[in-house]
């Protein structure tokens, strides 16, 4: 009863706007009548939509597609590479999207590979504008009950992807699946000669064993952690930044962390 008492008087306060309601949810923190570990999330649901489909979108040139003239064994190695369960369909360059593939419909390829017809398991892709706000996105893709978004400019361009779990992610922080935490090799994987893909929530340990690196820092453990820290904020998806020796590329990043970047080790000392 006595804290239905202080709720009450908390929420009889004035609230003008989302400011004033913010400090009354803190309030009700601090007194112990909302959880500290479900503030977060009230928070980034207020906040939401704020936020555009470009704003946390993975732009078009770091996009992993499949294309519909590739050999189905080309097809299958960049699957695994990836680990995505779902990839854009185009027909020679992104600018034609034919249709969305699961990965889980190449068991019907080890099923009957004769037969086997890439173009027959496409679902349909869902285009949307790039000033969509997230939270009527987040609604659509439930109701439509699809996980992943074409991102078209105001010429109807292609310029990104943004799919549910993205968008889900604004609010709960990292979604984990069985490619971002039990395999090892996923954490890290090597694209090309010296050029490696790696996981934001990667370990500097991890990195320096692998890519020969000597990053080090006594207060943050992950790379997203390492290049916040050094650079005094967010890197934004898409940016470059050039260290001692490395090349490094923000594949996907959004307003909390870096997600997944390249790093591509140049000839001068590997050092920062």
């Amino acid at each position: 009863m006595k804290r239905l008492r202080i709720l009450d008087q908390i929420f009889h306060a004035q609230i003008r706007d989302k400011e004033d309601l913010l400090a009354v949810l803190h309030d009700a923190t601090g007194k112990n009548i909302i959880d500290s570990n479900i503030l977060p999330i009230i928070e980034a649901a207020l906040q939401i939509n704020e936020l555009r489909a470009k704003d946390i979108m993975v732009p078009r040139n770091q996009v992993d597609v499949l294309d519909i003239n590739d050999s189905i064994e080309n097809l299958i190695n960049k699957i695994l590479a990836t680990g995505h369960s779902r990839f854009p369909v185009i027909d020679g360059e992104i600018s034609k999207v034919i249709g969305i593939f699961h990965s889980k419909d190449l068991i019907r390829y080890m099923a009957n590979p004769q037969e086997f017809n890439l173009r027959s398991y496409l679902r349909e892709a869902y285009f949307i504008p790039e000033i969509k706000h997230l939270d009527s996105l987040m609604y659509e893709m439930r109701v439509k009950q699809v996980h992943l978004a074409i991102i078209v400019d105001e010429f109807t361009n292609i310029v990104g992807i943004v799919s549910l779990e993205m968008i889900v992610e604004q609010l709960v922080g990292d979604i984990e699946d069985e490619y971002d935490s039990v395999e090892g090799e996923r954490e890290i994987l090597e694209v090309d000669v010296n050029t490696y893909r790696v996981k934001g929530h990667c370990t500097l340990i991890e990195i320096n064993n692998i890519l020969g690196l000597n990053w080090h820092d006594n207060q943050v453990e992950t790379l997203s952690g390492f290049l916040s820290k050094i650079l005094g904020r967010i890197p934004a998806s898409g940016e470059i930044l050039n260290f001692a020796g490395v090349s490094i590329e923000v594949i996907n990043a959004d307003s909390r962390k870096v997600k997944l970047l390249n790093i591509k080790k140049l000839d001068a000392p590997d050092m920062i």
